[in-house]
């Protein structure tokens, strides 16, 4: 588990570091290995996707030459007459070679300009992602480039007949983590640009609308008991026990985003006010998360020197094309590389250490690691008896979980949801706005043909274990469920659903100059957890 601190001054305290400095101090060998097959995903990703453009103007040219082997062979294939009627309609009807637009033809101009503008995309999005690996102190594209030459011309030099690195002997990275990281790019869109404003609004608003309304802040930063809009018992502060009550006095009101990906979700929280700690499963996800919420920042010069003048960009921006990977239900090549600019904000504007009046400012993090993980130790069989009163003092706890497309990423949804529960102060609030698409759902359904996967023939696994042994085990536990029956789990936990909206239309990192478009209809929920009374 992994801790970024939010905008905080690097010390040498671990939970400071960005997550790549971490990391390099970690002794968990299974998460190093983890950690560098991500980070060679980052370092790979240009000369992937330029060897993927290769590869198409390869099939172009074997088209061509097919093509023209054809009608070679058609034309040679008659007698004199024939020749001549075949010569006369060579000029008379369209060919694969003549039908092809000049953009797809190898040795066109227009082919040429393509593949350069092609390339400069994805160098564009190198550097973006070398700038993430240099943040978290990690080697980028070009030291990895520097450091093949350095070891080729050493053994040039000495004469070695220890093989250079090839391309047949680089350990390259997969296509799937490649895919991995053209997701992160069309995440940052949609959290960190103006592209992505309208997407994530339909999102994000109504849950920080429903926190505010629900769990709204008094001047000092506390839960405010005297709102009007409070009146009836649906607020967090007509429904606190006085163990929640004590701690809300004692500090900020604390909010879970898990799932949190790129992290605006969580950002816009506390902006609000609001203490937040998000976390993520994803470390593709973590490492850009990292770099956006801490890395744009442009230092303030020294005391002395020439202050940056006004009107001019305080934060660091980027030029990325997150649809460069897209082949598919694209209306032109130049929508392909089109260019987005991230951030849209300078996420390190919201540094706070102390109010002015001396009060606690809200605090930001975000934690690296699976969810039960992170926080199976708020339930109760995990908490020993020495330490069940620290454990259960409220302070510890949230007041609040924020998820946005999250509930259906859990491989066992009642987990999730038992514990979400025990993470809650009495009167605390679950909101949840998402469809169900159930990530670890589609793979290892049980067949006629397997036999009973409960069982085991003379020490060997049955053939549904055999046939899915590949499998992440996640895919052989996880069930769907219908809204319905999530509904009835919730109830049943101990939350009230105070408010639900059903239908509500939403994309998720959409590309709205593409020729299709996802759309979920999604729920948009408030729960509020009982007090022990009303059980």
């Amino acid at each position: 588990m992994y801790i970024i601190a939010i905008m905080e001054e690097e010390d040498a305290g671990g939970g400071r570091l960005p997550l790549g400095a971490q990391q390099q101090t970690s002794n968990d060998t299974e998460e190093e290995e983890h950690f560098h097959q991500v980070c060679k995903a980052y370092q790979q990703y240009a000369t992937f996707h330029q060897t993927k453009q290769q590869g198409v103007t390869r099939r172009i040219c074997q088209l061509i030459n097919t093509s023209r082997e054809q009608e070679e062979m058609l034309n040679n294939g008659g007698d004199n007459s024939t020749s001549t009627n075949n010569e006369d309609t060579q000029h008379q009807y369209p060919t694969i070679e003549s039908i092809l637009p000049p953009s797809l033809h190898p040795q066109s101009s227009t082919n040429q300009q393509y593949i350069k503008q092609y390339n400069e995309s994805s160098i564009r999005n190198q550097y973006y992602l070398d700038c993430i690996l240099q943040y978290s102190n990690v080697a980028t594209s070009q030291d990895v480039l520097r450091q093949r030459k350095q070891a080729s011309s050493q053994c040039h030099e000495v004469g070695s007949n220890t093989l250079t690195p090839t391309a047949s002997t680089i350990d390259w990275t997969t296509e799937d983590q490649i895919s991995k990281i053209d997701s992160v790019l069309k995440c940052v869109v949609r959290d960190w640009s103006l592209d992505g404003k309208e997407e994530r609004s339909v999102v994000y608003d109504r849950i920080i609308d429903a926190l505010e309304r629900y769990m709204p802040l008094n001047a000092d930063g506390g839960i405010d008991e005297k709102m009007t809009c409070c009146n009836d018992d649906k607020c967090i502060s007509n429904n606190t026990t006085d163990e929640a009550s004590e701690s809300k006095h004692q500090s900020l009101p604390r909010v879970a985003v898990p799932g949190s990906g790129l992290g605006r979700l969580a950002w816009e929280i506390y902006s609000r006010g609001y203490s937040v700690q998000g976390s993520d499963f994803s470390l593709h996800m973590l490492l850009a998360s990292d770099f956006m919420l801490n890395g744009c920042g442009i230092p303030s010069p020294p005391e002395g020197e020439e202050k940056i003048e006004e009107g001019r960009r305080s934060f660091k921006q980027f030029g990325i094309c997150p649809w460069i990977g897209e082949t598919k239900n694209v209306m032109s090549f130049e929508e392909r590389l089109r260019t987005v600019v991230v951030p849209d904000v300078d996420p390190t504007s919201l540094l706070v250490t102390e109010e002015e009046d001396g009060r606690d400012a809200p605090e930001f993090s975000m934690l690296a690691g699976e969810f039960l993980q992170l926080y199976s130790h708020f339930l109760p069989e995990n908490q020993s008896k020495d330490n069940d009163e620290q454990h259960l003092k409220a302070q510890d706890k949230f007041h609040a979980i924020a998820c946005s497309f999250f509930l259906d990423t859990a491989p066992s949804l009642p987990h999730y949801l038992l514990t979400i529960y025990h993470m809650l102060v009495e009167g605390g609030l679950l909101i949840n706005f998402g469809p169900l698409m159930y990530h670890w759902s589609g793979h290892g359904s049980l067949l006629p043909g397997d036999t009973d996967a409960s069982q085991s023939n003379g020490g060997n696994s049955s053939a549904y274990q055999r046939r899915n042994k590949h499998l992440d085990d996640r895919y052989l536990s996880s069930i769907d469920y219908t809204w319905e029956e999530v509904r009835y789990m919730i109830t049943q936990c101990g939350f009230e659903i105070v408010e639900e909206e059903t239908y509500i239309p939403a994309k998720y990192t959409s590309d709205n100059k593409s020729m299709m478009k996802v759309m979920y209809d999604c729920v948009f929920m408030v729960a509020r957890k009982k007090s022990r009374s009303n059980t």
